[in-house]
């Protein structure tokens, strides 16, 4: 592809009998054998990409069900305006043991999109990315974020050092950005970084803006800001996953007419011990952006080793410029690697192909970012989320 007593003795053993049942057959949370029941709940799922209304950012929030399945509304913040539909339904069509599957989510009438699906080990966040044929014109990725149902969390346990990877639209046209800033126990920070890759505005890092956490239910859900310079400036919903490791972000505000954005935020591990080996195994990417192929889509599956490498990575694309095709032999590089989980990445795309990308692994070492903000990659702005199978 181009550019997660007697009778009391007696009672007793029963006690101790039924225990042994529970420990012969444990939760599919306890064994890693991922099933749809695993993820009921209420879901916020933050979507961004090109639909046949030009690029548009979504906010699908969705109650499941045990068997998968589940309704809510979809808001759209996007070129053809902005809409709320209720009654969407958004299915897990197939899903594996390992939390590899597929999944759909309605649009309104005659209207849907097909993802590839990956959920992560603790099943509280799944990764999305339409590559399907059947969907000419939409190019979406997205992420999943489980509300909590401990209903304990507050914005303090926020404070840290986070990584905000995200792709847009909006005055300097399609642009790729890489946001980090350490919040405090407000969770305010006045000078995030804000390295931007646009095809409007160049290349430039930029410090002194404002992220702050400004509301923030129980259930992780709420509402933040990121300045951009003078009068300049990002309104988002998010939701906080329940370990509080990551959230993701969308911005659907009718007062950004133009700004179209989302991503997703990964915590910096404070306990400054992430190795590469810690990421060994299987992973499934989904990235969604702009290439030399226009409008891309794109689901990228490898299994790297103990140093960090995968030398036959799987891409299956979805473009506008060049069609549909899935590619075999690709390398995935984690290229350089901090102990708190920031590092860098590259991926092959063929033959004098290729994308470059800072990353952040999550403390859990389960997800990571990716976003390509790399000046050598002038008509590249790719970013998304990779899950651990």
């Amino acid at each position: 592809m181009k550019n997660h007593r007697q009778p009391a003795r007696t009672g007793l053993l029963v006690v101790l009998s039924l225990c042994a049942v529970i420990a012969l057959s444990p939760l599919s949370s306890a064994t890693g054998n991922i099933v749809k029941s695993d993820l009921k709940g209420t879901w916020r799922i933050a979507l961004r990409g090109n639909t046949g209304c030009g690029f548009s950012a979504m906010l699908a929030t969705i109650n499941m069900g045990t068997t998968g399945s589940g309704t809510g509304t979809l808001q759209t913040h996007g070129a053809c305006g902005d809409s709320t539909l209720s009654g969407q339904t958004f299915t897990v069509n197939t899903l594996a043991t390992n939390g590899k599957g597929t999944a759909g989510l309605s649009c309104g009438v005659g209207c849907g999109w097909a993802f590839k699906l990956q959920v992560s080990p603790d099943r509280s966040k799944f990764s999305l990315a339409d590559v399907a044929p059947t969907n000419p014109n939409n190019f979406l990725e997205g992420t999943g974020v489980l509300a909590s149902t401990a209903g304990d969390i507050v914005t303090s346990d926020l404070t840290g050092g986070w990584q905000v990877t995200l792709y847009s639209f909006g005055g300097c046209g399609i642009a790729s950005n890489l946001v980090t800033f350490t919040l405090n126990s407000s969770g305010v920070t006045n000078n995030a970084t804000n390295t931007g890759h646009s095809a409007g505005c160049g290349d430039g890092t930029t410090t002194g803006n404002t992220f702050s956490i400004n509301s923030l239910n129980s259930d992780g859900s709420g509402t933040a800001g990121l300045s951009c310079g003078v009068g300049c400036g990002f309104a988002f919903n998010i939701q906080v996953a329940p370990d509080r490791s990551s959230f993701n972000l969308v911005d659907v505000s009718s007062t950004n007419p133009n700004n179209f954005l989302a991503g997703v935020a990964m915590r910096n591990s404070s306990a400054g011990n992430i190795v590469t080996t810690n990421l060994a195994g299987p992973w499934q990417l989904a990235l969604d952006g702009v290439t030399g192929c226009g409008n891309t889509s794109l689901s990228v599956t490898f299994t790297l080793s103990a140093l960090g490498v995968s030398s036959n990575a799987t891409t299956t694309g979805h473009s506008a410029g060049c069609g549909d095709n899935t590619t075999t032999g690709n390398t995935f590089t984690i290229t350089s690697l901090n102990a708190d989980g920031s590092g860098t990445a590259g991926l092959t795309c063929g033959t004098g192909c290729g994308w470059t990308f800072n990353i952040q692994a999550s403390p859990d070492r389960s997800t990571f970012n990716v976003v390509d903000v790399a000046a050598i990659n002038p008509n590249n702005y790719l970013a998304g989320e990779a899950v651990h199978q």
